[in-house]
């Protein structure tokens, strides 16, 4: 995944939106996955694309889920966006007043009169207005009478998969990291501020960047080690990744640590993203320090067979 180390964007009062030119890409974008980019190239065909979405995610502002959700935190759905050249990206603060607009209030209020765009382009399973009830078929009858053409765009699939976020949550959730990214189109990344740990990596010889995400809802794969190429201001490295506790040192704490390959230097309170390749191994608790110092050293080395291909 490609994006930038800034925090960068602005979440607006839909009272506060203005008009737009061109066409309106809707929907919550989770991932910028292969259907949300095949939907944004095709409606850079037809002129300026201005994406719509949603902050927080429905799901999270409605107490539909509790954590470990988000494919992508909103500073990095913004960088992937910017990252296909559309004209402007609105983050629409998804309030109790918003999701309490029914289909037609959002439709005649949001789209038409504060942003009044040409066309509208959604795709084939998106909803909006209170309780969903908006479906694609009812934005299209509503785009009729208040002056707007809806484009529906269909599904994609791959090898045979419907690409959605909820299918590339569910492989996340189930580890197989290496099979995301043909459905993500981008390795899954993970991205934070380096905070201040306990030191234990440093005191065994790998010092680790602790990470603290930008929200708790950034889904994480299952515990354990990973292989990882890391991007911060000085370069990209190689690097084991950790998440989980650290049993051997009796710390129950879940945490997400990074050892950068070949990198010396403080990290502390810089942006970090890191690109999850392959699953490692799982956590274990050692008998001794020497014996956990002597599965890093291989774990390490693994890292590295792993990342051959793309960390040359």
């Amino acid at each position: 995944m490609q994006f930038s180390l800034l925090k960068s964007y602005t979440v607006h009062n839909w009272r506060d939106l203005s008009p737009i030119s061109g066409l309106l890409a809707m929907g919550n974008f989770d991932g910028v996955h292969l259907g949300h980019r095949s939907l944004i190239q095709e409606a850079k065909k037809q002129g300026e694309v201005t994406i719509l979405t949603y902050s927080p995610h429905p799901a999270i502002a409605l107490g539909r889920v509790k954590s470990s959700f988000l494919l992508t935190t909103d500073t990095e759905k913004q960088s992937l966006l910017n990252s296909l050249s559309v004209k402007n990206i609105i983050f629409i603060n998804f309030n109790l007043e918003v999701s309490n607009m029914l289909p037609d209030t959002f439709a005649k209020e949001v789209i038409k009169e504060r942003l009044n765009p040409d066309r509208v382009i959604i795709g084939y399973d998106h909803h909006f207005g209170k309780g969903r009830k908006g479906t694609p078929d009812y934005l299209q009858s509503l785009g009729e009478s208040l002056g707007f053409e809806v484009i529906v765009y269909p599904e994609v699939r791959v090898n045979g998969e419907a690409v959605k976020s909820t299918v590339i949550r569910e492989l996340i959730h189930e580890g197989e990291m290496e099979v995301v990214p043909k459905l993500l189109g981008c390795t899954y990344s993970i991205s934070g501020t380096v905070s201040k740990g306990h030191g234990l990596g440093e005191e065994l010889g790998y010092p680790t960047a602790n990470i603290k995400l930008d929200t708790e809802y950034k889904l994480l794969p299952p515990n354990g080690v990973y292989s990882s190429i890391v991007r911060i201001k000085q370069g990209d490295f190689p690097a084991m990744l950790y998440i989980g506790s650290s049993p051997t040192h009796g710390i129950e704490e879940r945490k997400i640590e990074l050892h950068l390959i070949d990198f010396t230097g403080d990290l502390y309170e810089q942006r970090i993203e890191c690109d999850v390749y392959s699953f490692i191994r799982k956590v274990k608790c050692f008998s001794s320090k020497e014996l956990l110092k002597e599965s890093i050293k291989r774990n390490k080395e693994e890292v590295m067979k792993t990342l051959k291909e793309v960390y040359k």
